[in-house]
């Protein structure tokens, strides 16, 4: 029987695997993955999660953070030392502290300073300044008068032997002046190389200006042709005045003191003012060792009945180096000091007092020497000599540095610090050790 042949839809035909087909996607709908590829996928990436790669060049995702951390980590602490090192290096030296050998004395000293001291005495210098000052004062007229120029000497002697001069001894200027003292002196021997000396207000022997001199010496006629005139002679240390001849204002007493009163408490706190700010560096000196003085100028005219008086002012106070003045201190308060370099810590915390109230208020610049108290707490401190110790310990190892300390008997304790650190010797230019002195223990 004869069969019609079979006929196939394109339809019919298909792959093997071939898939159903998928029903028609809505217009803007977005493609599916396949989904078999996305099985496929799924099974690749069970697969990479079961067996992950070994080999060198994979890396574990959850562990790279702190891997990276910790590499950075090092890199800063390696950067940071390094630094360290540099700056330590670069900042190569050494730093010394020592503390210095102290002692506390109880002051209760009668004093002789001297403007030329032998060993063993204390000495000073004198610092003088001056200020003037005027007022105005009602005159009652003018008087024709005539007046001596006064002032005061320092009579000297350099001989073996005391000399009495009497009242009204002549003293001779180098123009032919004369003055003479108002009274009897004793003029002592010279001892120990200082000249015997005086204090003696002296007067001119004629009126006028012209005995207004500047301070300077005198013979003495009497003595001529004798060995005491060589010996002995006069020096003044401030200008004479008052001499005076012709007409002068008539001023009235009370006025007039009411007004030179007004006018020494005015130069009084002018020349304290500016002892404060002259007083020189590297010397002790107490305000209760200032001595002030004052000298009337002579009056001028200001204009109908009234004149001008001016005053001069003279502040003096002795000036003690602070180093002499420690030795001395300490040769005092101490009987085994020997000599070493000392300083006073706070010379203000002992008490000065002239032996003479008198001395407050005198012209002391000739004076050979003053006597004067101090009373009170003194700490002494040692001096060290930085210069010696840095020469001492460069180069020298760390562990020796105790030796040479001890070999400064002023140094109590000290500490050293080398850089960088792991040197062990100090360095070998003495400018790169630095020496830094305190004076409590930590």
């Amino acid at each position: 029987m004869y069969r019609m042949p079979q006929k196939w839809n394109l339809q019919d035909i298909r792959p093997q695997n071939a898939q159903k087909p998928q029903p028609p996607r809505p217009m803007g709908a977005r493609p599916q993955p396949h989904q078999d590829i996305t099985r496929a996928v799924e099974a690749d990436e069970s697969a990479y999660d079961a067996e992950p790669d070994r080999s060198p060049l994979a890396f574990d995702r959850n562990t790279t953070p702190k891997r990276k951390h910790l590499i950075i980590g090092a890199i800063i602490a390696i950067c940071v030392i390094g630094a360290g090192i540099f700056v330590n290096m670069l900042l190569g030296g050494a730093t010394v502290t020592v503390y210095p050998k102290m002692k506390d004395l109880s002051v209760q000293a009668d004093i002789t300073a001297k403007t030329n001291p032998q060993v063993g005495e204390l000495g000073y210098e004198l610092l003088t300044l001056e200020a003037t000052g005027e007022k105005q004062v009602k005159a009652s007229g003018t008087e024709e008068v005539e007046e001596h120029a006064t002032g005061k000497m320092f009579v000297y002697n350099t001989g073996a032997t005391s000399q009495r001069l009497i009242k009204n001894t002549r003293f001779e200027n180098k123009d032919g002046l004369i003055f003479r003292i108002s009274e009897s002196v004793e003029v002592p021997p010279a001892k120990d190389g200082t000249p015997g000396m005086v204090a003696a207000d002296v007067f001119a022997d004629g009126t006028g200006e012209q005995y207004n001199i500047a301070p300077q010496r005198f013979t003495i006629p009497g003595l001529k042709d004798t060995e005491q005139f060589d010996s002995m002679y006069g020096e003044s240390t401030t200008a004479f005045s008052g001499g005076f001849a012709g007409q002068r204002y008539i001023l009235d007493d009370a006025e007039l003191a009411t007004a030179k009163d007004a006018l020494h408490t005015e130069l009084r706190s002018t020349l304290l003012a500016r002892l404060k700010t002259e007083r020189p560096a590297g010397f002790v000196t107490y305000d209760d060792a200032v001595a002030i003085s004052f000298e009337s100028l002579p009056a001028t005219e200001a204009g109908d009945s009234l004149a001008t008086i001016q005053e001069r002012g003279r502040l003096q106070v002795p000036l003690f180096k602070e180093d002499a003045f420690a030795a001395f201190i300490a040769q005092q308060g101490m009987a085994d000091y020997n000599g070493e370099p000392v300083k006073v810590l706070d010379p203000s915390t002992l008490q000065f007092a002239y032996a003479a109230t008198t001395t407050a208020v005198s012209d002391i610049s000739g004076y050979p020497e003053l006597s004067f108290s101090l009373k009170g707490p003194a700490r002494i401190v040692w001096q060290i000599d930085e210069a010696a110790l840095k020469d001492e310990l460069k180069g020298t190892k760390k562990a020796d540095a105790p030796s040479v300390f001890t070999k400064h008997s002023a140094i109590r304790s000290a500490q050293a610090e080398i850089r960088p650190f792991w040197s062990s010797s100090f360095p070998k230019d003495p400018e790169d050790i630095e020496i830094q002195t305190l004076l409590e223990t930590p």
